[in-house]
């Protein structure tokens, strides 16, 4: 029923208003932050700001938007809906970026010309609808496609696509916990790959490096594989950035994050599950950490751990990338 009305909300206010989209770059923990506005956890002010300053600096791409003459501040229902939904994967990266587009379009996002330029031209990607096929699209990686290959078998597009996901989260978790560094804290392994990359269909994906934006922030997106290999379950907890286990500690000054994916708060393991989880450091924007993430290459850093099973300082061995 959600899909059926953000598909009539997106065709009656996004076909007329706003142009395509590239969402290929929307970072995954910009989801969390999305669902905690649907829930009413960050108000409208805190959320169109922090979403602008990503927008200003890079960190999320928006496609030239024509803007009308008028300014609103009224941020229409269907929007935080579509930000909820696309939060607990209803709805696809580009319907919620549309999203965007449409408050940079009515005055209710103020971004500069120089982040999202104006110019209509561009077709609306909901005036054509590119034809479903059940053929699997290559990974990139061979052997992840002969695996890929078995799920062509199923009765719908629906049964190929989950047989699809379930192969490729369980490749990527084997392949990152052969090439990581264990790190054990009570019942909970912890596997760290510096400088992790992720060959994906839409290019390569990289973690666990220090990247800067176009206003030279510095940003460190972690992601790590987690593993319970004890006998009952084991949370992990991040109710919220400024109140978390989960810190970057240099030695004599630590940092709150600015966004993750732990969802309600807390990553619940069973036993012998293992799950990848993703935080990131970067600038302070409003809701996030209290201050800018700083990278000093002199310095040694840290996530500092402190989880009621235990404490750790691991070691983050963080390059620059371009």
């Amino acid at each position: 029923m959600k899909a059926l009305l953000a598909g009539i909300a997106g065709v009656l206010l996004l076909t007329s208003m706003v142009g395509s989209v590239d969402a290929t770059n929307v970072p995954d923990w910009v989801k969390n932050n999305a669902g905690w506005w649907a829930e009413g956890q960050i108000d409208d002010a805190a959320f169109v700001s922090g979403v602008q300053y990503m927008i200003e600096n890079g960190i999320i791409n928006v496609p030239s938007t024509t803007r009308s003459s008028g300014a609103s501040d009224t941020i229409p229902a269907w929007v935080k809906n579509n930000a909820g939904w696309w939060a607990d994967g209803t709805l696809t990266e580009n319907e919620f970026v549309n999203a965007l587009q449409y408050l940079i379009k009515m005055g209710i996002m103020q971004v500069s010309p120089s982040a999202v330029s104006d110019d209509g031209a561009s077709k609306s990607q909901y005036q054509s609808t590119p034809k479903e096929t059940t053929k699997s699209q290559s990974s990139g990686n061979a052997d992840l496609d002969e695996m890929l290959a078995k799920c062509q078998g199923g009765e719908n597009k629906r049964e190929i696509r989950e047989c699809e996901k379930v192969i490729k989260d369980e490749y990527k978790l084997k392949t990152y916990q052969n090439s990581g560094e264990k790190f054990q804290l009570g019942n909970v392994a912890y596997y760290y790959v510096a400088d992790f990359k992720e060959e994906t269909r839409k290019g390569v994906k990289e973690y666990n490096n220090i990247a800067y934006t176009a206003t030279g922030q510095p940003l460190l997106n972690l992601q790590m594989m987690v593993q319970n290999t004890g006998s009952s379950n084991e949370t992990l907890m991040c109710t919220s950035p400024s109140i978390c286990n989960y810190t970057v500690w240099d030695g004599g000054k630590k940092w709150v994050n600015s966004g993750s994916d732990f969802t309600s708060g807390n990553v619940v393991l069973k036993p012998g599950q293992a799950k990848f989880v993703n935080i990131l450091w970067g600038p302070a924007i409003g809701y996030g950490s209290y201050e800018n993430f700083e990278y000093d290459s002199g310095k040694d850093y840290y996530l500092r751990i402190a989880e009621p099973f235990g404490n750790l300082d691991l070691p983050l061995n963080l390059i620059v990338v371009p």
